[in-house]
């Protein structure tokens, strides 16, 4: 009885043993693993392993935190609050801190925004 336990033990041994061994059979059960668990087969190294994590991973589209529609309409939210800031309901430090400073350059005689094409280097062009 006691034979037998012992002949057990080394036949679970002899068992598991073909898969991590560098025979050919257990070469061939550790690329099957592989393929079955969608890892590398062959063994690579460390660059190759971050260009299959990177392929392998989900696209970018369809990952809903970088899809359009998880950010809000920008331009609808600016006219929003522009509207909302003209009726005096909704109170912008620093779009007033810009209007003030817009206005003590426009009464020193400068040109706060000129259109396009009529700015500084429109200027130093006209006069070569």
């Amino acid at each position: 009885l006691q034979m037998a336990s012992r002949l057990m033990a080394s036949r679970i041994q002899l068992i598991g043993r073909g898969m991590s061994q560098p025979t050919p059979y257990g070469k061939r059960m550790d690329r099957l693993q592989s393929r079955i668990f969608n890892e590398v087969v062959l063994p690579t190294d460390t660059r190759s392993h971050k260009v299959v994590r990177v392929m392998s991973a989900e696209p970018f589209e369809t990952k809903e935190q970088l899809s359009p529609k998880y950010y809000p309409n920008l331009p609808m939210f600016h006219y929003l609050t522009k509207l909302v800031r003209l009726h005096g309901v909704f109170f912008d430090d620093h779009v007033i801190f810009r209007q003030v400073q817009d206005e003590l350059k426009t009464i020193r005689g400068k040109v706060v925004r000129p259109p396009i094409g009529q700015g500084k280097r429109a200027q130093l062009r006209g006069k070569k």
